[in-house]
């Protein structure tokens, strides 16, 4: 163990994993935030051999995959009670004034929430959370609930242990922040995210942890394009329990904004950040009209509007690609080669607030090499920060008291300053900002957006972008 890593696990204690053996003891078929959690509650001493195959059994015993639905409801139909791991999610009918349950695997219908639980875990009302739920069966004509006769059968979710954290304590994160050095701290971050740290220098990685800017700042549409298997999609899949990883192409309006027919909100309601994968791959057919066209003013005003429901959020969007690994790169024609016409037009392109370059990246080939090895955050406990994260203010004033740009928009300013925070969010949560790395940060961030502005150029070769935005940091 590195002196970075004591330092971690002596100031971060439970909240800290080794990542090198949770990532390469990780269970298939759930979440990994959700794998180190449980891995973490049989290793409590340490990851070792009998703490895998204590998790792997408790997995084994009490998940469903959704082929196995009959047969869940064959056990509960003859046991009555049965634990099942999933995730589970509960909605108010305000009609029927019922809590209504559900789960995301195997999908079982007529079922209910005590309503305990939703007091509880609040987070079951919102996005849903993983646990072990003990289901109990009501044939038909039961008593259900003191006298009432249940006619239908019906599931009731009774007890629940939540198997993601449920709070965190954002200062204490700040406050081990100050206790360790920069360089220490940019490890340990490469490391939660699953990353080698020795094998990017500091721009490589301020590339990789631009990838997170959405998951703790809030409303803000970004773009990468790289080579494939460079993890551009890793963290949105197996970091943060409040991104959504969608196919490019096969999304709706009604999965995206709101389901009229079912009264329910869409990804942008339910999510912190929602990334479109391989957004390349649709460059000749193009999303769904209706969604291209209500993104267009979502990602101006964050807000959007179908049929007579009207509603805002601050939900994020990135969207991600690959370049040919058969023509070589020219970031001149990028935009060309990879996206569709419409979200290549002026307006679009304009509303993006910075381009991530992960074409500097190499291909992740050599897991031995490129994985992990060292301690990190616990997926969970990391995720819940970066959500905490959203609501910090502290580190636009210090960008917008420091930072002064030159030959820049409006739109430029935002998204640069919005970069720059998103990024001081995560290397000085604790606000304690070196001039240093702030310069490379704001460098970085001005770079990023500047990409932006001249991909505009090279599609319309409008004279208005064809600009150098240039900046300058005040010293404190």
């Amino acid at each position: 163990m590195e002196r970075w890593e004591q330092e971690l696990v002596d100031i971060f204690g439970s909240a800290v994993v080794n990542k090198g053996l949770a990532l390469e003891n990780e269970i298939a078929g759930i979440p990994r935030y959700v794998s180190e959690f449980i891995l973490g509650v049989f290793g409590e001493n340490g990851i070792d051999a009998e703490a895998v195959k204590d998790a792997n059994e408790f997995i084994c015993a009490n998940q469903y995959s959704g082929r196995e639905k009959e047969v869940l409801k064959n056990k509960l139909t003859s046991e009555i009670r049965v634990k099942v791991l999933d995730k589970f999610k509960a909605e108010i009918d305000t009609r029927k004034n019922e809590t209504r349950g559900s789960l995301a695997t195997t999908k079982l219908d007529n079922m209910f929430v005590s309503p305990s639980l939703t007091k509880e875990h609040e987070r079951l009302l919102i996005d849903g959370i993983w646990g072990l739920g003990e289901l109990r069966y009501y044939s038909p004509d039961s008593k259900y609930e003191g006298d009432e006769t249940n006619k239908e059968g019906s599931i009731e979710l009774q007890k629940f242990r939540a198997l993601q954290l449920s709070s965190i304590s954002l200062d204490s994160f700040k406050e081990g922040r100050s206790q360790m050095d920069t360089k220490s701290w940019l490890k340990a971050l490469i490391s939660t995210i699953g990353l080698q740290h020795g094998n990017y220098n500091l721009r490589e990685k301020l590339i990789i942890l631009s990838r997170l800017i959405p998951m703790v700042e809030d409303s803000i549409f970004m773009m990468e394009f790289g080579k494939p298997g460079t993890g551009k999609t890793y963290a949105f899949e197996n970091i943060s329990a409040y991104s959504r990883v969608i196919s490019g192409s096969s999304i709706s309006a009604a999965q995206l904004f709101y389901n009229l027919q079912r009264n329910t909100p869409g990804l942008l309601v339910q999510y912190d950040v929602v990334l479109f994968d391989e957004i390349d791959k649709i460059r000749r057919r193009g999303l769904n009209e209706e969604v291209i066209n209500k993104l267009y003013k979502y990602l101006e005003s964050y807000s959007f509007d179908r049929g007579e429901v009207e509603m805002s959020s601050t939900c994020g969007i990135m969207m991600v690609g690959n370049t040919s690994p058969d023509k070589e790169f020219n970031e001149e024609t990028l935009f060309m080669d990879v996206l569709h016409e419409k979200i290549r037009e002026e307006a679009f392109v304009s509303r993006i607030a910075g381009l991530i370059p992960g074409w500097e990246l190499d291909t992740i080939e050599n897991r031995d090499k490129s994985i992990t090895k060292d301690y990190g955050f616990m997926a969970d406990y990391f995720s819940e920060i970066m959500h905490a994260l959203r609501k910090s203010h502290s580190q636009h004033n210090i960008v917008n008291n420091r930072l002064v740009l030159k030959n820049a928009n409006i739109r430029d300013e935002k998204s640069i300053r919005k970069i720059t925070a998103g990024l001081l969010k995560l290397i000085y949560p604790n606000d304690q900002v070196e001039d240093e790395y702030f310069e490379e940060i704001v460098k970085y961030a001005v770079g990023l957006r500047q990409s932006v502005v001249d991909q505009n150029y090279y599609l319309t070769k409008k004279e208005d972008y064809n600009v150098k935005i240039e900046w300058e940091v005040l010293s404190e």
